[in-house]
């Protein structure tokens, strides 16, 4: 068991930044995420490996936002194929741009999507055939 965060990106219309995982990754290669998810570093609180992760995938800087926040934590076990099993604490962090602009780093991301929020949350089912990632179904 690890720790790990995901977190969801905002635009100021409420809508969520769907991002498709690029095909090369280890695990859930070409799965849609809500928005960015990885691993903090051993001393890295998540707030600050979340930061790096915003910029070093979708290019996105402190400056574009001012509210990035922890909402939530759950914990999930899953196995990936023969790849072994993912046994994560994860917590949900949340940020809200002022600024949408991105530069995806296509060994991370192969697509984005902005998807209105709460259609997603009021009608999953929609949405399954995006294939999301377990840590965001």
């Amino acid at each position: 068991r690890h720790r790990a965060f995901t977190c969801l990106v905002f635009n100021e219309e409420g809508q969520l930044l769907l991002a498709q995982r690029a095909p090369n990754k280890r695990l859930w290669d070409t799965h849609w995420d809500g928005t960015v998810a990885s691993h903090p570093v051993q001393g890295q609180t998540q707030k600050e490996a979340t930061e790096e992760r915003l910029e070093e995938e979708l290019g996105i800087t402190p400056d574009q936002y001012s509210d990035l926040r922890v909402t939530d934590k759950f914990e999930y076990k899953r196995y990936y194929g023969n790849s072994g099993l993912e046994w994560e604490v994860c917590a949900v962090l949340k940020v809200t741009l002022e600024d949408t602009s991105l530069d995806p780093d296509e060994d991370e991301i192969a697509g984005m999507l902005w998807v209105d929020y709460e259609h997603l949350h009021d009608h999953p089912k929609w949405y399954r055939q995006l294939r999301l990632c377990p840590w965001f179904e």
